[in-house]
């Protein structure tokens, strides 16, 4: 004789409503997950905007002194030359980490950055819209 065992309708439906919590407790972890990368992302970028805003600053500063400086030569009064010249040195480098700065914000926007010339380009884009290069995507 076969014995016929059923699972009984509202063991169905708890077992049915426990798989659902589960599902909704996964998506609900990802989701998370995403937000923060996302809040991750964002702050990431703030702080670069704050760097990008403070190196200008630095620079116009280090040019008013070069003006400054250049100035006081036209009235007679003539600085050491090597200051000017170590000042313009100082700020070349501020220029690099500025434009290391302005590639990464580009970047976290998600602009394709040219590898041949710093151009930030549109994620749909095959080649740089400055220097028409190939722009990789790796």
């Amino acid at each position: 004789m076969k014995f016929k065992i059923t699972v009984h309708p509202l063991q169905r439906g708890i077992r049915q409503a426990g798989d659902a919590a589960l599902d909704a407790a996964a998506a609900l972890r990802e989701g998370a997950s995403a937000v923060e990368r996302r809040a991750g992302e964002a702050l990431s970028q703030l702080r670069l905007e704050r760097e990008v805003h403070d190196l200008q600053e630095e620079i116009d500063l280090q040019m008013r002194a070069v003006g400054e400086i250049m100035y006081a030569a036209h009235k007679g009064r003539p600085a050491e030359s090597g200051r000017v010249q170590e000042i313009l040195e100082y700020v070349d480098g501020l220029y690099e980490e500025l434009d290391a700065h302005r590639r990464e914000l580009e970047t976290l926007r998600g602009l394709l950055v040219c590898s041949a010339c710093g151009e930030g380009n549109g994620a749909g884009s095959l080649y740089c819209q400055n220097c028409g290069k190939p722009l990789s995507r790796g």
